[in-house]
């Protein structure tokens, strides 16, 4: 059943077009006939003619081979399970179409799919026709009507249990508190729509944790809900989910980090292809010597250096990769420069010179690069330098990251490229971290690596990528993870 109706799907993320559009939030038409006990409920856009709709087909005609990818599905839905596209699956769908989950038993199999067909002669065809395209009986489907939609499940018994709970229920998952708060912060239109009841993920957790696993589950906190958005905008695709929750007894007295506003971004070179930023926390891994973990005498020697590296991350911390200068025997390519950051006040540099002493048997070098003196171990431009700049330890695998962060010019925070996936992903001043990706301009530095061209009909349609951005934050008892993809 999946299969077919990821074909009809994939199908409409790529012929997508139309004329008006529509603005409904979906997710609020079968949500009144679940029950509130839904553990799970998915909501997808199905109608084309949706301002979210027109807003991918505007974003795929961006890419030169938009047409030949919707020729080759169309094609696909031809031969299995030999549909039309115009005449069979177009018209069998409505504007939205919903997954529920009874529960999480029978390996997730416990779930309807309800819909309301435009057409429902259509909607029928489609569906003798994926049956008929099946060799194995139970990949086949069958449906039901309940109160003016269509209920598909590969089981009966499926369907007559969606209908018994949803006319016994005293409320719907529509009504249901945690659900509507959770479709309320997602806000605004978006492709698809999920939602886990949080509850109901932490009594699976209890019944099949085993008694290892059972005694923490409580201590951990409250989960509230768990929800996910797929929303399309003029700049590009983005995922957000969002985590509600009190946290419990067992993050008592863990270190934490806490959301930040990046200094370093004022300081690092524009031309970072990628840069991660996060924020230590004070005497982050001070406890691993007492973690049973490191109880193990094979292990016993590492705690002590994972506190000292969590001393050097106690600050603001950024890593990025530039395009290199130093070269390796052997390496047909100049070597990626792979610099680190970090503003933490604790002296950096005596703690890596008493860990090369210890660890490497012999003591760090001396250099200068550009009158700045360094310290590390490399040969031929290449290896490991680390230095203080400005109150900033700065750790480099060669001589042109200690040049690029004392000499950055104009700085990755004013880059066009830069600012733009900031805006487009609605990146805010104070997160928990972010990874940022400059995709155009590291797949030509991609291609200098592998000492080859991409394929140019590849390469054509990899011209529209323009950046990736993810990153997290919080509000109270919430925490959200964003992934944009920009494409222009």
């Amino acid at each position: 059943m999946m299969r077919w109706l990821t074909g009809v799907l994939a199908a409409l993320a790529l012929v997508a077009a139309g004329c008006g559009g529509t603005t409904a939030q979906i997710g609020t038409g079968a949500s009144d006939l679940v029950p509130a006990s839904a553990p799970v409920f998915i909501a997808v856009d199905t109608d084309p003619n949706s301002d979210q709709w027109r807003t991918v087909d505007s974003l795929a005609n961006r890419f030169p081979d938009k047409q030949k990818g919707i020729a080759r599905i169309r094609s696909e839905l031809r031969k299995d399970p030999g549909v039309d596209w115009d005449k069979d699956v177009k018209p069998a769908f409505g504007d939205e179409i919903d997954f529920a989950w009874l529960d999480f038993e029978d390996n997730g199999a416990n779930f309807v799919i309800l819909t309301q067909p435009h057409d429902p002669a259509a909607f029928k065809r489609l569906v003798e026709k994926a049956n008929a395209s099946e060799d194995d009986p139970s990949d086949r489907v069958t449906y039901n009507t309940f109160r003016g939609w269509y209920v598909l499940s590969e089981k009966q018994a499926t369907i007559d249990r969606f209908k018994d709970a949803s006319d016994s229920a005293s409320r719907s998952l529509s009504k249901e508190p945690v659900f509507k708060q959770s479709m309320a912060r997602l806000g605004g239109d978006a492709i698809v729509r999920a939602y886990i009841n949080g509850e109901a993920v932490m009594d699976v957790a209890r019944k099949y944790g085993g008694p290892e696993i059972r005694p923490y589950l409580d201590k951990l906190g409250k989960l509230d809900w768990i929800a996910t958005r797929l929303a399309a905008t003029s700049e590009g695709v983005g995922l957000d989910a969002i985590v509600h929750g009190t946290p419990g007894k067992l993050f008592k007295g863990i270190p934490m980090s806490s959301g930040f506003t990046p200094k370093l971004l004022g300081k690092v070179p524009q031309d970072a292809l990628l840069y991660l930023t996060f924020h230590g926390s004070k005497n982050m891994f001070s406890g691993l010597q007492k973690n049973a973990f490191f109880n193990n005498p094979q292990y016993r020697e590492f705690a002590k250096p994972l506190a000292d590296i969590g001393r050097i991350l106690e600050g603001e911390n950024a890593i990025y990769v530039r395009p290199g200068t130093a070269r390796s025997r052997g390496v047909p390519f100049a070597i990626p420069e792979i610099t680190l950051v970090s503003t933490a006040k604790t002296d950096g540099v005596s703690i890596l010179d008493r860990m090369i002493r210890r660890y490497a048997g012999t003591a760090p070098m001396a250099d200068a690069v550009d009158g700045t003196p360094v310290h590390g171990m490399a040969s031929n431009g290449l290896g490991l330098y680390y230095t203080t700049i400005d109150g900033n330890l700065v750790v480099t695998d060669q001589p042109a990251g200690i040049r690029g962060f004392k000499n950055n010019g104009k700085p990755l925070s004013k880059s066009e490229h830069f600012k733009d996936a900031k805006e487009a992903s609605d990146l805010p001043d104070k997160t928990y971290g972010f990874l940022y990706v400059d995709i155009s301009s590291s797949i030509p530095f991609g291609e200098t690596l592998a000492q080859q061209r991409i394929p140019r009909e590849v390469a054509r349609n990899l011209k529209p990528l323009r950046s990736a951005v993810e990153y997290a934050a919080s509000r109270t008892h919430e925490l959200q993870v964003t992934f944009f993809l920009r494409i222009k």
